[in-house]
Parts: C-alpha cells; structure tokens; sequence
C-alpha cells in the first residue's frame, strides 16, 4: 500500500484557475437537503469507492477531514473548505496516493428548482507529468464515475430522471 504523500491544498478562490476541469450537471427528483447527506459519505455513491472515514472529530463542516479509498486513483486526504447545507460542499486533497494529480478539489452545488435538486460539479487539479499523459483516459474514466456517482445519488435521495450532462472543459 503506497504511502499518503502531502499535496498542495487548494483555496476555493483557484479552482477556477485550474488547468485540468471535469465539470457537470444533473437533475435530481430530490430535495437539495438530502442530496447533501448523500455527499458526507461518498463510499456510498461514488462507483469503485471501497470507504471514505471521517480523520477529524467532526464529521462535518469547514476544515472537518476525511479519508478516501478509491480502486483506481488510491487513496486521498481531504480537507473541507464549504459546507453549506443544502447548497454546497466543497473539499481540497491535502495528501494523496495517486501519481496522476499534483493538486486538486471538487465543488459540488445545489439548487432548488421548482420539485427537482440541480446538481452541479466541478473537478479541478493540476496534473503531474504522467497525469498529463494520461489526461485522455483521466478524463473519460473521471466523467464516466462522476456522471454514475450523481446518478446514484439520484437513486439513494429521490428518483433519478436519468438528465445527467457532463462537459469537460478543459
């Protein structure tokens, strides 16, 4: 098992300055609160995730950490940097095992509309060489996991309507 190695947080205000963005957005036929507990727990959504485990004494709220184990992309540290019930959850790595990112974050936002929660997500890091090499594959592999881990979300929150879009921008 490779050993967590410190990376460079991110702020939320660089996410937009990022190099390497995954982002996306689905309806869900769920209200934004439940959606959001959805996201305190993302071994329960998110496709390959073998735990997630809260480091901190909170389990929740700015600067509460966790801990995340992947299949793929390893294991990662994250810090939260919002927690806005309902609204918005945003997080940065602040140790990883993968080879293939030097930084990164995820912002996930919710808004009410009319009966249905819109969802939208950003991903956004900084690759290391070999993440720009692989950046193709990273970026199928990362749309295709973000898109089924919202779906699920969908299913464990509400009713998924199945109107999920991801755009990857850059």
């Amino acid at each position: 098992m490779r050993k967590l190695t410190p990376v460079t947080p991110l702020r939320v205000a660089e996410f937009e300055t990022q190099p390497f963005r995954i982002a996306g957005t689905a309806k869900l036929d769920a209200d934004p609160i439940a959606v959001f507990a959805e996201l305190g727990d993302p071994s329960l959504f998110f496709p390959l995730m073998r735990r997630s485990v809260w480091k901190t004494g909170a389990t929740s709220g700015v600067g509460a950490v966790r801990e995340i184990d992947h299949r793929i992309f390893g294991r990662a540290r994250e810090r939260m940097l919002v927690w806005e019930p309902g609204e918005s959850i945003a997080f940065t790595m602040t140790d990883m095992t993968s080879p293939f990112v030097a930084q990164m974050g995820e912002l996930w936002t919710l808004r009410r509309e009319d009966i249905y929660t819109q969802v939208e997500w950003d991903v956004v890091g900084t690759l290391t060489p070999l993440g720009r090499v692989a950046k193709p594959i990273l970026r199928r592999t990362l749309s295709v996991l973000f898109s089924r881990a919202v779906a699920n979300i969908g299913k464990r929150a509400g009713s998924y309507k199945g109107e999920t879009r991801g755009k990857q921008v850059s």
